[in-house]
């Protein structure tokens, strides 16, 4: 093996251990009986007990579940619409628009939270829920994105054959188009569930009082404390880790078909 390669070889591993090895601390950590997690000193799952016995903790899993999952279904009609409605168009047009729902995935995150509150207070819009759905809402062209490419590759020789036998148009939609899109509407809809999982800054800005998802929580727990990060939130931590990993193979498998 030549020198050069063994040096790249080796600075790959030393990136690579400098991403995950905070990581594997937390969920280490979170399995720790003590709660210096420097020290190990047993292993136990009472954090995760006692984790998921406090209500507060139940309540921002559950906001955080309901808002992806009112996000991805959302988002996947409004970019369903789009895709089909953008593909009538002619490519000029089409490059036009592409650009402009790009804008949203692009810019950066607190951009847009700090944009989304103002227009918010300028409509006399509350903070809460709705808002955050909202909020969370502006990034369906992650799955107008998906859709689109699932469409180039896809022959039109279907959609012509049942408008040909006298299919409707709606028909020729719901009974051909839909079904051969329907992996990308899968991916795209895993895509954009983990985006609002995980989504911290646009839900902090977005939420009103009292209204927390799972990011949102952790982040109170850990800045609300004096006495260092308790235990309980290295185990909510890796719950929601897992939950982002789990995700991210569904959708890297869906991509795949």
């Amino acid at each position: 093996m030549k020198l050069g390669d063994l040096l790249l070889k080796i600075v790959v591993v030393l990136i690579f251990l400098f991403i995950y090895a905070p990581l594997a601390a937390l969920v280490i950590g979170s399995f720790n009986a003590g709660r210096n997690i420097v020290e190990w000193v047993g292993f136990t799952f009472d954090w995760y007990v006692r984790a998921f016995s406090n209500e507060r903790i139940l309540a921002a899993v559950y906001n955080s579940f309901w808002v992806a999952g009112m996000v991805s279904l959302a988002a996947v009609v409004l970019a369903l619409l789009a895709a089909v409605a953008v593909e009538k168009l002619s490519p000029r047009i089409q490059t036009g628009v592409n650009n402009i729902f790009y804008l949203s995935i692009v810019v950066p995150e607190i951009a847009e939270a700090l944009t989304l509150v103002l227009f918010f207070l300028w409509v006399n819009l509350p903070l809460g829920v709705g808002a955050v759905i909202l909020g969370h809402l502006v990034w369906f062209p992650l799955v107008y994105v998906v859709l689109r490419a699932r469409m180039a590759g896809l022959p039109k020789v279907y959609e012509d054959a049942a408008r040909v036998l006298g299919a409707s148009g709606l028909k020729t939609f719901l009974n051909v188009t839909l079904p051969l899109l329907m992996p990308g509407v899968i991916t795209g809809a895993l895509l954009i569930f983990t985006w609002s999982w995980d989504s911290f800054i646009k839900t902090q800005f977005t939420r009103g009082p009292g209204f927390e998802t799972l990011p949102v929580y952790i982040w109170n727990a850990v800045g609300g404390r004096g006495r260092g990060i308790s235990p309980e939130v290295n185990a909510v931590a890796t719950v929601s880790l897992l939950v982002s990993v789990t995700l991210a193979i569904l959708y890297t498998r869906f991509r795949s078909r």
